[in-house]
């Protein structure tokens, strides 16, 4: 193989490369419009903000469930195999538990999200900044490679949504919490 080719090879598999993270988040954004117009209201008077923030919580929450799964029996496997038990066993299953507990909670929460509910808002917005953060300080580790920034990109603009629900909710509960037009009966 010549120095030609061998460049060519290179440049190939970056392009490769990139095409597969563009299919794939392609993938991901026609998925997220796909849940949002399934779930959305038929009146139009819902904020578009908290119906995509719900799609979107159902969506990566069965993706980090699925995840959490895999991650922790790779871990496991892992783990069993090393001689000694430190802070590096520790954070690989902190993250596998992380993962299933954010998917969890995204997954309980997306229909009160849709809804516009500022407690379930809020309890989104803690768990995904506690996760967020979790994969922030986990970039900085060695051997993480190019695993982490995707992941984290997804849960950027997720926060960023959420954040978008909870001004578009501001004006949606009355005094103490309770939403206007509850009846208590």
């Amino acid at each position: 193989m010549n120095m030609d080719e061998a460049r060519f090879a290179i440049v190939l598999t970056r392009a490769l490369r990139i095409a597969g993270e563009v299919g794939a988040l392609t993938l991901v954004i026609a998925l997220i419009l796909l849940v949002y117009r399934r779930f959305r209201p038929s009146t139009g008077t819902v904020p578009h903000g908290r119906q995509a923030a719900a799609a979107m919580a159902l969506i990566l929450g069965v993706y980090a469930v699925i995840g959490g799964m895999g991650h922790s029996g790779a871990v496991a496997s892992l783990a069993l195999n090393e001689p000694g038990y430190g802070p590096v066993q520790i954070l690989r299953f902190t993250t596998g538990a992380m993962l299933l507990y954010a998917g969890a909670m995204n997954i309980a929460l997306y229909r009160s999200i849709g809804a516009g509910r500022r407690w379930a808002i809020g309890v989104a917005l803690a768990t995904n900044l506690l996760f967020w953060s979790h994969l922030f300080l986990a970039l900085t580790l060695p051997g993480t490679g190019g695993t982490v920034p995707p992941p984290l990109g997804v849960w950027t603009v997720y926060l960023c949504w959420l954040g978008a629900a909870a001004f578009a909710s501001r004006g949606a509960q009355g005094v103490g919490g309770i939403d206007r037009g509850q009846t208590w009966a």
